[in-house]
């Protein structure tokens, strides 16, 4: 049964996910920097301790994901826990 006020979970996840952020044209080296500081904002770690090497994040770069998306997809993907998870 179909409920009117129903909505797919990947509608939900795809508006609290971008943090009002559009895909613009940005400089690989923007976008790289705004994985990073997002990456230690919200698990601690920088790209380097993630292990996550230039061509894997040009893949993304070049397929206009954004930053904080790419940052999602990789926390869920290694099961990583934000900060506020182990109280900090």
């Amino acid at each position: 049964m179909a409920y009117p006020l129903d909505r797919r979970l990947s509608d939900i996840t795809m508006k609290t996910t971008t943090d009002n952020w559009t895909w613009q044209e940005i400089s690989f080296s923007k976008w790289r920097s705004t994985v990073n500081r997002r990456l230690k904002d919200i698990y601690l770690i920088t790209i380097d301790d993630a292990g996550i090497d230039d061509e894997r994040l040009a893949s993304h770069w070049q397929m206009k994901q954004a930053p904080y998306e790419f940052v999602e997809w990789y926390a869920i993907k290694y099961d990583l826990d934000p900060k506020h998870a182990v109280g900090l």
